[in-house]
């Protein structure tokens, strides 16, 4: 259909009656009267605190190849922290970013084995932990260069069969989902949602946010709804990340009002723990677990929201608080550790 025919901010989606799959163990899709799914935290922060490299041009595929046990152990933290979804250690395994390091012909090795160890820390929670049973498996799919670097996304069909390759890959390897996270530019994530449609999984796509409203690329929000619909792409989740928690309400009313009230996809937010000032530079954590974990589940009431998490500088904490005000309200205590 020629996107002429869309009006402006409405598309027709494939109805979300679900956002992971139809199998009887999967997890549904939170309605009003439960909470939304919770995904896990930060993955790159927490290696790094934990003594995992953490340096260009691998940033935390390093882990997969130094220090595995450190990743391993942080999946399983987050699921014994109550997550619903753990999200795969791959958001530097393209070839593209290995090829910097000379490793590009190791980029489907890195691949499985990270969605190996998400898969295998499942296994070995749920044998304590029945909820991490019905947990699923999220394969990361990041932008292909800097993620706040929107300058530097690729805009031709190399995007599309690079990321078509690492969508492939992920399913083979077992994930339950495809998770297109912190794309900035509407043209790369039309192509990583093409790229990755078609595998019969759900693709959750999350795009980064500005404190004027727009994606961090300077397009509107109203323009990647209307693009995608103007592709015909379906998604499973709209979901905003890795953006400052204190303009995440006016982002997610943004893109609220971009959709249509019925058949629209699910919606949610994982926002960074941090907060730009302007004396003192980037603050890593600008609020506590408790207070974010408050902050988010009120969002989350207030947006209708479907799934929320964490994005960089948290950790299981984040994440154990986050289920605790989620199952309990604003009523849940804080935990004392980081």
């Amino acid at each position: 259909m020629p996107s002429g025919a869309w009006p402006p901010c409405v598309s027709v989606w494939v109805k979300a009656s679900h956002v992971l799959s139809n199998d009887p163990d999967a997890l549904q899709l939170a309605s009003v009267s439960h909470s939304p799914l919770l995904l896990d935290g930060a993955l790159g922060t927490e290696l790094e605190r934990r003594g995992a490299r953490m340096d260009a041009p691998l940033w935390s595929a390093h882990a997969l190849i130094d220090a595995p046990e450190i990743v391993a152990d942080v999946h399983a933290e987050y699921l014994r922290a109550g997550a619903d979804v753990v999200t795969t250690n791959t958001f530097r395994t393209h070839a593209r970013n290995l090829a910097a390091d000379g490793r590009a012909g190791e980029a489907e090795e890195l691949t499985r084995r990270a969605v190996a160890m998400a898969i295998g820390a499942r296994v070995q929670v749920a044998a304590t932990h029945p909820r991490a049973k019905a947990a699923r498996v999220a394969g990361a799919i990041s932008p292909l260069e800097d993620c706040f670097r929107p300058d530097e996304s690729p805009q031709n069909m190399a995007a599309f069969n690079e990321h078509a390759t690492m969508a492939r890959t992920l399913v083979e390897a077992g994930v339950d989902l495809l998770l297109i996270e912190t794309m900035s530019r509407v043209d790369e994530a039309i192509a990583a949602v093409s790229a990755a449609s078609g595998f019969g999984v759900p693709v959750w796509l999350a795009v980064v946010g500005r404190d004027d409203g727009r994606l961090l690329g300077g397009e509107t929000f109203a323009a990647l709804v209307d693009s995608l619909a103007a592709h015909e792409l379906n998604v499973d989740a709209l979901l905003i990340n890795c953006t400052e928690l204190g303009i995440v309400d006016r982002l997610l009313s943004t893109l609220r009002a971009c959709l249509p009230a019925e058949g629209a996809p699910a919606i949610g937010t994982y926002p960074h723990t941090g907060r730009n000032d302007p004396d003192v530079g980037f603050q890593t954590h600008a609020t506590t677990p408790i207070d974010f974990a408050r902050q988010v589940s009120d969002l989350a009431q207030t947006h209708g929201l479907d799934i929320v998490g964490s994005c960089c500088g948290s950790t299981p904490v984040w994440t154990a608080q986050l289920r605790e005000c989620l199952d309990h309200g604003r009523s849940a205590q804080p935990d004392t550790a980081s």
